[in-house]
């Protein structure tokens, strides 16, 4: 039980992708439950699925807050039905999202007496704070801070095991008094094989779309949303528009795509262009474009999540400026692995300097591209963290067999 999976672009769908195909390489049969969005069901005919797979629709579709809200209840309530009707199964894999996934998944496993595998990728609870998605009316989000916290603690208190894709989220569920051998941390992954540098000549994005081959390019790759902030790569192109042969590209969609779009009309900059988001299939050639990758959070957003664009940064060979919190994971990886700039969030100054500094540097910025590369092949690649995951959930299935 899962948020996405192919056709839908998004972040984790390739995660999804590479760990069904895994299972079954093991010698596994799975059955995936996950929700499709309308505007993707017409595709569904021409997948070559793996696996048996349950989609669900919802009527709610707007990206409305309200809308939202009930788009995940009725998600997860249809996605336990769902998983209530399948039999003959041995483990349960659920989710963080959406927000009730996990609870219901939880319930499910009571129900059937089967183990249940939680795998977390977002701290719901961290991020309605960090987001701050009502505003100014700090009441609403304290109510649903505690509501979202209270939903975790169930959540991780009654799976059987814990996934989760950082030491920083491993160590706060400690400190709200989960077991600590009741946790892994199996960090998200990329395969060298489907990401890699493509050289600019060799790229057919930059005709398809009409992007110059002989700029410095600045890329954002990804979710167009609250916690990405990236009204502040719109405000550092503004400022450097004075530079020629600078331009800023994003391959986005989310939640705030149309209001992007319309700050970026609004301020009428020739140096900034956003396109689409592209099928997976298309991944190397979409972070192959950029000199430099760019990973933007809001401060506070290390609490809540882990860019897994990240990764497909580094495999693509740019160097990256992370805008994210400098006492995050992220921002630590960035400095050991010396493939690019740690600023601080929230900074359009900050921003611009780390720009000019990669663009006065050319040479030095190509060398954190092979550096960054070299980093993620040596420490997140896709067999190890696939092959952790399966022994998890085998050593589940096995407890449950020897009882």
């Amino acid at each position: 039980m899962r948020p996405t999976y192919k056709p839908e672009l998004s972040g984790g769908t390739h995660l999804a992708v590479d760990l069904v195909k895994d299972f079954i390489k093991a010698g596994h049969q799975l059955e995936l439950i996950t929700p499709i969005k309308n505007y993707y069901i017409n595709q569904i005919d021409n997948l070559d699925d793996e696996c048996v797979i349950h989609r669900i629709t919802s009527r709610y579709q707007s990206n409305n807050v309200i809308s939202r809200i009930l788009r995940y209840i009725d998600l997860s309530r249809k996605m336990y039905k769902c998983g209530v009707k399948v039999n003959d199964i041995d483990l349960i894999m659920t989710h963080s999202m959406p927000p009730l996934l996990g609870v219901l998944g939880a319930r499910l496993g009571k129900n059937k007496n089967i183990k249940v595998l939680y795998w977390e990728q977002d701290v719901v609870s961290e991020s309605l704070l960090s987001t701050g998605i009502f505003g100014k009316n700090k009441i609403k989000q304290k109510i649903l801070h505690y509501i979202a916290k209270k939903i975790e603690l169930y959540t991780e208190k009654n799976s059987s095991h814990v996934i989760t894709i950082c030491n920083q989220f491993k160590k706060m569920h400690v400190e709200r008094g989960i077991e600590d051998t009741k946790i892994d941390v199996v960090y998200n992954w990329i395969d060298g094989n489907q990401v890699y540098h493509v050289e600019r000549d060799k790229n057919e994005l930059f005709d398809e779309f009409n992007i110059p081959r002989n700029k410095f390019i600045v890329s954002y790759c990804g979710n167009l949303g609250v916690p990405q902030n990236v009204e502040i790569m719109i405000e550092a192109a503004e400022e450097l528009r004075c530079y020629d042969d600078i331009i800023f590209v994003i391959f986005g969609g989310g939640t705030r795509e149309e209001i992007i779009k319309k700050i970026i009309e609004e301020k009428n900059l020739p140096n900034l262009k956003l396109y689409p988001l592209q099928p997976l299939e298309r991944s190397h050639l979409v972070y192959s474009i950029g000199d430099v990758g760019l990973v933007i959070g809001k401060a506070g957003t290390s609490k809540n999540g882990f860019p897994s664009k990240t990764w497909s940064i580094m495999a693509a060979e740019q160097a990256m400026i992370s805008c994210f919190d400098l006492d995050s994971e992220l921002s630590q990886f960035v400095r050991d692995g010396k493939c690019g700039l740690a600023i601080k969030p929230d900074s359009k100054t900050e921003l611009m300097k780390a720009i000019l500094e990669l663009y006065n540097n050319r040479d030095n910025t190509k060398i954190m591209g092979k550096n960054a590369r070299k980093y993620v092949i040596e420490n997140f690649s896709r067999q190890s963290a696939t092959k952790k995951i399966i022994k998890i959930a085998e050593d589940l299935i096995r407890v449950k067999t020897i009882k």
